[in-house]
């Protein structure tokens, strides 16, 4: 999939609705996750991948998912791995939310270029 450079606020993405069957078959997303993102928006304590306060009108872009990459990274060399199994589910979870919210952009992503070229 070739993904657009595109700049987004977190609340349109929230917010997004697809318009049709085909918007709704490139957008099958785990609904769940945006759920809680924003009951945690709502508390003010959004953090992508437990590293980068996002708040509702933040803008995002692809660009973002790698600064956390690369500061998961960094942090992970400077740290070493987990000390414990708590803290190594701990990551797990964050990491799987992660990527599932990146999927999630891409598909938004995605359906925005769809709609560019049905236009």
């Amino acid at each position: 999939m070739d993904v657009p450079t595109l700049t987004i606020t977190l609340r349109q993405l929230l917010d997004f609705k697809p318009q049709d069957d085909r918007e709704k078959e490139i957008y099958s997303i785990n609904q769940s996750i945006l759920d809680n993102m924003k009951i945690d928006l709502d508390k003010d304590m959004y953090y992508l991948c437990g590293q980068v306060r996002l708040r509702y009108d933040d803008t995002i872009n692809i660009d973002i998912f790698d600064k956390v990459r690369e500061i998961n990274k960094k942090r992970e060399i400077e740290y070493g791995g987990p000390c414990n199994s708590w803290e190594a589910a701990s990551i797990l979870n964050h990491k799987k939310i992660f990527e599932e919210t990146e999927k999630i952009f891409k598909k938004y992503l995605e359906v925005m270029n769809w709609r560019e070229k049905t236009k």
